[in-house]
């Protein structure tokens, strides 16, 4: 049985580009709070993966319950304006 893992991760940024998306999971990981980038699943060695990260954005997800503590990091980093516009919840 698969779990979905929607049950277990918080979106923390919604439709990120790979950089923004690995430059955040970056900041969070030296803040102690695990993350994970996630996007929809498409044969990268067809697309190549600059092509696939520009075509397929992808969310940054973290532990359920972790939301405001990594929001908080991402927002002390790069600013409120520049997180809410990826978050789904603001």
């Amino acid at each position: 049985m698969v779990n979905n893992y929607r049950d277990e991760f918080d979106t923390v940024l919604r439709a990120v580009d790979y950089v923004e998306g690995e430059l955040a999971r970056e900041l969070l990981e030296s803040a102690g709070i695990p993350s994970l980038v996630h996007g929809a699943d498409f044969d990268v060695a067809e697309l190549g993966v600059v092509s696939h990260a520009q075509i397929r954005h992808a969310d940054l997800l973290v532990p359920r319950g972790a939301h405001a503590s990594a929001r908080a990091v991402l927002v002390a980093a790069w600013g409120e304006e520049a997180v809410a516009k990826h978050d789904p919840v603001a």
